[in-house]
């Protein structure tokens, strides 16, 4: 969806989707541990509290993945967001190093 979006020129969309890819990769990252959420908050909160500091994942993803949420908040709820079609880009391609980095720690 993500890459489809951002192919039609839908920005905001595309940088909402690429998210979204995240935050259920961050997730499964965390029920694979035994850990369950809800909030966004607590997924990247528990996503350095219990992968990073283990040192199963970069630091540098979880912080792409907090950055990306704020940037979702803004694309989803902000009348003034602007991103360009660079920034965008890098999102989607995050999202996807992003995913491959949770399915290689899940083993999938």
């Amino acid at each position: 969806e993500a890459r489809t979006l951002l192919a039609a020129g839908l920005l905001n969309g595309a940088a909402s989707r690429a998210y979204y890819v995240a935050f259920h990769a961050t997730r499964a990252l965390l029920f694979s541990a035994g850990l369950e959420v809800k909030s966004h908050r607590a997924a990247v909160s528990l996503l350095g509290e219990h992968l990073v500091k283990t040192g199963s994942l970069p630091a540098e993803l979880a912080r792409i993945v907090a950055h990306m949420q704020r940037d979702r908040e803004d694309a989803d709820y902000s009348t003034g967001a602007v991103f360009t079609d660079a920034q965008v880009t890098q999102m989607v391609a995050d999202a996807e190093r992003f995913l491959a980095e949770a399915r290689r720690i899940i083993g999938g």
